[in-house]
């Protein structure tokens, strides 16, 4: 198989080298800025924002793994490393498109049941099981990826077009049940649980905000399922907002590996298949900027750790009684200020007279 890509003008090859180093610098500061952020501030230590770590990781994963290699390569026009660094890129590269739609369709389930089925998200979505929702997705892709490999099915090689290594098929057979178990377990399901809970948030905030009212006077019951804070609207948009532009830069991705896979097209113009590259490696630059851009707890620690200048506490450290994170604040009391926000503060009064 061939390691080079061909021959490039001068200016295609500062383009395109140029591109994914600043690609690869902005992913990986803003990754580690979401994951120290969480880190360092307890407030932001919730099971939600555990599961917008373990996206930051994975794409962490990509900025330090992935993105430097393919960018030498895009540099020097082949492939110049030893087949370690290879095997290295090429896990990484799958085990992203593995783990990123799982870990998409577990974001959504747990805004589903914070949103929707909200009694049932102490029991489901604890901090301890939330870690082992997210080892064991991890767990599952790294054993079947290792699996298919050792067992002779599959093997690490560089591919020119896309400028990365990912695996190819040693056994024909053995391709149709490969892709009978990561079609239906890493994209489908991933894609019908999120679609489904989105649909189901969406929903339920529709139903909130137009029959919250004659609902709350029906009973005080009906008035428990219903309560639904600002913050938590918010951070359901940013995590939809994410869905969406996943989808956006994964999906061509997935069609192009499955008319190659399946022998349906022969060839593809070096430009496409490059820039569907390109979009994988966007999509995990720009999800710091929407966690950021969305959620102003984030940005406030973000803004301390760039300006430290400022020795002051933490604004979101400072705002909140004894260290208490957001999701032990959004009880009672904090639920009935944001239900000013959303205009039933008087059914609530009613009920609770």
């Amino acid at each position: 198989m061939s390691s080079s890509l061909g021959e490039r003008e001068n200016g295609i090859i500062v383009a395109e080298a140029t591109s994914l180093i600043i690609l690869n610098v902005v992913s990986l500061v803003g990754n580690f800025l979401i994951c120290w952020t969480v880190y360092r501030s307890k407030s932001l230590r919730t099971t939600t924002n555990l599961y917008i770590v373990a996206l930051a990781v994975g794409d962490l994963s990509s900025a330090i793994f992935v993105m430097p290699i393919s960018s030498a390569v895009l540099i020097t026009g082949d492939w110049r490393f030893s087949d370690f660094y290879c095997n290295i890129q090429g896990f990484f590269v799958v085990l992203n498109i593995y783990v990123s739609p799982c870990l998409m369709a577990l974001t959504a389930f747990n805004r589903y049941v914070r949103i929707v089925r909200t009694n049932m998200y102490p029991k489901l979505f604890s901090m301890r099981k939330s870690k082992i929702w997210i080892i064991a997705v991890w767990c599952i892709a790294i054993a079947y990826i290792l699996i298919q490999v050792f067992a002779g099915n599959q093997a690490i090689r560089f591919v020119p077009g896309y400028a990365v290594c990912s695996t190819t098929h040693l056994k024909e057979t053995q391709k149709i049940v490969h892709y009978s178990i990561v079609i239906p377990v890493f994209v489908v399901a991933p894609i019908v649980i999120t679609s489904f809970c989105y649909y189901k948030i969406f929903r339920t905030i529709k139903l909130h905000n137009k029959n919250v009212m004659p609902s709350l006077q029906a009973s005080s019951n009906n008035f428990s399922r219903v309560k639904i804070s600002r913050r938590e609207l918010k951070i359901s948009m940013s995590l939809f907002v994410v869905v969406i532009v996943f989808a956006f830069c994964w999906i061509p991705l997935w069609i192009l590996a499955l008319l190659f896979r399946f022998k349906l097209v022969k060839s593809l113009p070096r430009n496409v298949a490059l820039f569907v590259s390109f979009l994988v490696f966007f999509s995990s630059t720009i999800n710091p900027f929407i966690y950021a851009g969305m959620n102003r707890s984030f940005r406030r620690e973000i803004r301390h750790i760039c300006l430290p200048a400022s020795k002051q506490e933490p604004v979101s450290e400072r705002t909140r009684p004894s260290g208490k994170t957001d999701e032990e604040l959004d009880e009672p009391n904090q639920t009935r200020l944001n239900e000013v926000e959303l205009g039933v503060k008087a059914a609530y009064s009613e009920n609770t007279d």
